[in-house]
């Protein structure tokens, strides 16, 4: 399905099959002879011929590729579709020396163990993995983004927003006011806010990175999953708000020491359930590292400690 946004911008529905995000929102920009995809889908069949169907449509023969974060429904098809791949400095870094390593991914699992994720259900989460098995499998070099990406006539600025992951840029076309936002504003949904052994405190991050974009002028937001809209400001006001009402959860929550794993269960999640051991156990994995997230800032700012026993992390208020 091509969807045309502007003159020269498409939108192509990327089909995440068995995902509750449903989609990735894959934008390709035409002008003067040159095309550039913001970000892929998953390193999967289903995925790779929706955009080569879409390609094919708008009569793109080569292109670029741009993916705005490390995420695989964001770059899992990023060395299949073009030879260069353009991200943000540290997060091309991250990709090419870390991220596909066996060595990270058995320090993430310790990491959640330690965080008091039942070791069983981790190892099992561990291979339910979407970004271990829809990942970029070939090799391919990833160029760091400068501070613009032109596509013909077309300027986009590069605008690193870490919060969501280590090194997340948006792209924003200002003489259109269009906002290619990739996860780090989404409406319907509040993008994942997760622990990141690349940041000391993801969730201050990610605040400090909407402050600096709520202030552009922007006709209209392009997101990575779900619907487009116009109000950037008001939306990132929503966002702030909702953390707030997170971090206050969490810090009631702590009526005793306790691990993030325990914490989770009393944090609101927009899913469907009515109970904690209804949530599946990827959903349980992204809870429990959102809330190490949030603990970990309620920690930095003072408002809780926290302590290693028996070689599993719990927080506790200050006094």
């Amino acid at each position: 399905m091509v969807e045309k946004i502007a003159e020269g911008v498409y939108r192509i529905e990327v089909p995440l099959v068995g995902s509750p995000l449903k989609y990735t929102n894959s934008y390709v920009i035409v002008d003067d002879g040159e095309a550039l995809l913001i970000d892929t889908g998953f390193n999967r069949d289903l995925c790779y011929k929706t955009i080569r169907d879409a390609l094919d449509e708008l009569k793109v023969k080569e292109l670029r590729v741009f993916c705005t974060h490390l995420h695989a429904d964001h770059m899992g098809l990023a060395a299949k579709l073009a030879d260069e791949v353009l991200m943000g400095k540290i997060e091309s870094k991250i990709v090419q020396e870390v991220m596909t390593t066996d060595d990270y991914w058995g320090d993430l699992l310790n990491f959640y163990i330690r965080n008091g994720f039942p070791s069983e259900e981790a190892k099992k989460m561990l291979s339910l993995h979407p970004g271990r098995n829809f990942y970029v499998k070939e090799g391919v070099e990833f160029a760091a983004v400068g501070k613009y990406v032109k596509v013909g006539s077309i300027r986009l600025k590069a605008i690193e927003t870490p919060g969501h992951s280590p090194g997340h840029t948006c792209l924003y076309d200002e003489v259109r006011q269009l906002f290619f936002s990739g996860d780090h504003v989404l409406i319907d949904i509040t993008p994942n806010i997760t622990w990141w052994p690349f940041l000391e405190d993801s969730l201050s991050s990610y605040l400090q990175s909407l402050e600096k974009v709520e202030n552009l002028k922007v006709r209209l937001v392009l997101p990575g999953h779900r619907r487009r809209w116009s109000d950037l400001k008001g939306r990132v006001e929503e966002i702030k708000r909702h953390h707030s009402k997170r971090l206050q959860e969490a810090l009631l929550a702590l009526d005793r020491p306790k691990n993030a794993w325990e914490v989770a269960p009393s944090i609101t999640w927009d899913l469907v359930y009515s109970n904690w051991e209804e949530i599946h156990l990827i959903q349980k994995w992204f809870a429990v590292g959102e809330t190490i997230a949030h603990l970990e800032h309620l920690y930095n700012k003072g408002l809780v400690d926290k302590k290693e026993e028996k070689g599993v992390i719990k927080y506790f208020r200050v006094s």
